[in-house]
């Protein structure tokens, strides 16, 4: 089934990439380049899943997470870090994935993080 995706990340190159592997697995992404702009983006559509990156100090990102369930309560969240970041493996962070990933590792986590709930939460 098809998913809508929330693709947030600052640099723009790797938002371009995670965007077209999302679309090369039958998924629409879409991309924003700032937590701000991600939650506008949230207010406006309906996503099943948001593949976010820390920043530089790691600090928001947990919050920033837990505001966009707030606005969609079904919305799966993904971290992706170039380090293993264990502390996010627990609510409102639904899967991480350490970068960079392959293709076949964005499509495992998007069809776990589906089958706990489907797509849309059911």
């Amino acid at each position: 089934m098809r998913a809508f995706i929330l693709v947030v990340e600052r640099d723009l190159h790797t938002r371009e990439v995670v965007i077209d592997m999302c679309a090369a697995l039958g998924h629409l992404a879409l991309g924003a380049s700032t937590p701000f702009k991600g939650l506008r983006m949230l207010e406006m559509m309906v996503f099943q899943a948001m593949v976010i990156s820390p920043g530089a100090t790691l600090l928001g990102e947990p919050s920033y997470a837990v505001e966009a369930k707030k606005i969609q309560p079904k919305l799966k969240v993904i971290m992706t870090a170039a380090v293993e970041l264990p502390d996010f493996l627990k609510s409102p962070i639904d899967a991480f994935i350490q970068k960079p990933f392959p293709l076949l590792l964005l499509k495992r986590t998007l069809t776990e993080i589906f089958i706990q709930g489907g797509p849309f939460g059911d």
